[in-house]
């Protein structure tokens, strides 16, 4: 992130602090001149106290109520302004007790009630944001509930930067096609739930997809009970449209990313003060937004309204070979992630360092570390200076025949949030020698994690578990590992917080305010949003001109309107460009006609869509 998007993230929330504030300090002022020359003496300190309302010694009730008057007299609008906000924030809460009350009913009684999931990734990125969501989706479905799962939709030149091999798909039917089949083929479920998507765009800074506006929207009147926001922060940064407390009864927001690490150790521009402005965005976002927060592990932020819970589980397969007969390992330890600095390759090759340099033999220890990343020439290099024995390997599948034969992962990275390899290892029967870190307390109730805290027991862990043999899996750690485990956590905190639920307060309400000015500002919210270092999502205005416009289209107009960097399209791919458009208008247009003509056909019971029987 450069300078000017730090700066600017900052500006942005000092601004907004300043028009909370500022319309105070003219009544304040003239209060203090108002008042005797023994009511100065009190300060200026206890004065702004016990104007905002909190409690100063000096001041009793008749003064306060002085203090009152005076601004009455002095400034009655700003009276008035103030008294509609609060009127205003009263009946919104009184609505919003009213949602709360019917989800709570609907919860308890054990009614039927829909969740919405809306997630920043989709397969074939195989990232953790697109495929826990997607099979918390699928369980979700198979324990009876309603479900719709909300995906991000990227041009097809976007695509290709992020799908393996350069894959990509001209329409969402297509990769929805693609993500039902790799949910059948490598999860074994197939259970109803309604896949829906989103427009949005590829920022290669961030390394992550940006929502395209008011993504709302693109929900069913009928879709309003519970949202699930897969990485709230991350969705609500640009957001634009009502308030997501509002358009649904319960929203719960789920923390995936330490975001804030990344600001800290981000290669150009990170720092302190980056982590310091991250902070505080995300802590604001999931005010305004969110009824209540759940983190996946401590080692995130503190965030309001927050709980930790582990609500992720492994697929069926990684259980089932840890439920096999006991096999005999061929292979000793490994490791399987991108190939960055951040992930702990630096932490496992001082470790081997400092054993090889006082002759103990576990520095000679062979490791295999399958993975790529930006930071992959630089690990090797260093290995080999320091004489390691270490293989790089291409990415693999962690389920594949050829990690089967390892017995020992090894995963001392302290930038996890919870790591889905360390899960996916205990589920196939492996011993797991990881740091004892917030990161990692989940782990620590399985036999064969085996934490440690300095770089000596990191040593004896590693010798003790390529001599040992790991424990089978109890039928209770099979559980807690799987899916089915997770769902039923993450039903159990849903349950939690529609009966004790926490209304929005009025500094919550404000955040939103302030935040929805600055994204709903027209060619000056395009501005703030470029200084902020939106990319690819800055320019939104337009926006408004096509206000019911499939998601397609918006993609393909926000990649004509702000084209990925480096690759502004000529006069001859601009007519190319309208040209597919056309067409691809067409195949919609006959589709849609199709659709409704089959509809019309089957009579007035709808089909239902399922998971592993993608329709045409």
């Amino acid at each position: 992130m450069t300078r000017a998007a730090r700066v600017s993230f900052l500006a942005v929330f000092v601004a907004a602090a300043a028009a909370t504030t500022s319309s105070r300090l003219p009544a304040i002022e003239r209060r203090r001149d108002s008042v005797t020359n023994e009511r100065k003496k009190i300060g200026a300190q206890q004065l702004v106290a016990s104007t905002l309302g909190t409690r100063a010694r000096s001041f009793s009730f008749v003064d306060a109520k002085l203090a009152l008057l005076s601004m009455v007299r002095c400034n009655p609008g700003l009276v008035l302004i103030a008294a509609s906000v609060y009127l205003h924030h009263k009946r919104s809460r009184a609505a919003k007790r009213r949602e709360m009350d019917d989800i709570r009913s609907q919860v308890t009684s054990g009614q039927d009630f829909h969740i919405a999931i809306v997630t920043t990734a989709a397969l074939p990125w195989l990232t953790g944001t697109a495929v826990n969501p997607l099979l918390r989706a699928a369980y979700l479905a198979k324990a009876g509930r309603r479900v719709t799962l909300m995906v991000p939709w990227l041009h097809p030149m976007e695509q290709q930067k992020i799908f393996p091999g350069g894959m990509s798909f001209e329409t969402p039917s297509a990769q929805e096609a693609y993500m039902l089949e790799w949910l059948r083929t490598r999860g074994g479920l197939s259970a109803p739930f309604r896949l829906v998507w989103y427009p949005g765009r590829y920022d290669a800074e961030r390394g992550s997809i940006l929502p395209l506006g008011d993504i709302t929207r693109f929900f069913g009147d009928d879709e309003s009970d519970i949202c699930v926001l897969e990485e709230p922060e991350h969705l609500t940064w640009y957001h634009s449209g009502p308030s997501w407390r509002h358009r649904f009864k319960l929203v719960v927001g789920v923390v995936h990313t330490n975001y804030v690490y990344y600001a800290r150790t981000l290669a150009k521009g990170g720092g302190p003060l980056l982590a310091a402005t991250m902070q505080a965005i995300n802590h604001h976002m999931c005010q305004a937004y969110c009824d209540k927060v759940i983190k996946l592990s401590e080692t995130l932020q503190p965030l309001p309204r927050a709980c930790v819970c582990n609500v992720h589980g492994v697929r069926a397969d990684f259980l089932e070979i840890g439920s096999a007969p006991p096999r005999r390992f061929k292979k000793g330890a490994y490791f399987i992630g991108k190939a960055l600095w951040a992930k702990g390759h630096r932490l496992l090759i001082d470790y081997l360092h400092e054993a090889r340099a006082r002759g103990d033999e576990v520095g000679r220890v062979h490791v295999d570390l399958y993975g790529k990343g930006e930071d992959l020439a630089d690990i090797r290099a260093e290995a080999a200076a320091k004489q390691l024995d270490l293989s790089f390997l291409p990415p693999t599948d962690h389920a594949g025949e050829t990690i089967r034969d390892y017995k020992v992962f090894v995963n001392p990275s302290e930038s996890e949030v919870l790591s889905t390899t360390t899960a996916e290892a205990l589920a196939m029967g492996k011993f797991v020698v990881l740091q004892r870190h917030p990161s990692n307390d989940f782990f620590l109730q399985f036999a064969n994690a085996l934490p440690y805290d300095t770089p000596s027991e990191f040593l004896l862990q590693l010798k003790y578990a390529l001599v040992a043999m790991p424990t089978p899996l109890t039928a209770d750690e099979r559980r807690v590992l799987s899916w089915e485990g997770a769902t039923e956590r993450f039903l159990a905190e849903l349950s939690d917080a529609s009966r004790s639920p926490k209304l929005p307060s009025l500094g919550d309400e404000t955040t939103r305010w302030v935040h929805t000015g600055i994204q709903q500002g027209g060619a000056l919210s395009d501005g703030l949003r470029h200084l902020s270092g939106a990319g690819p999502v800055s320019k939104q205005s337009w926006m408004a001109q096509y206000p019911d416009a499939p998601v397609t289209d918006i993609v393909a107009l926000s990649v004509e309107k702000t084209p990925p960097p480096g690759e502004a399209p000529t006069p001859a791919q601009r007519w190319q460009f309208f040209k597919e458009w056309a067409a691809l208008q067409q195949q919609q247009l006959a589709a849609a006609a199709r659709s409704a003509a089959g509809r019309k056909a089957a009579g007035p019971e709808g089909t239902e869509h399922s998971v592993g029987s993608p329709a045409a």
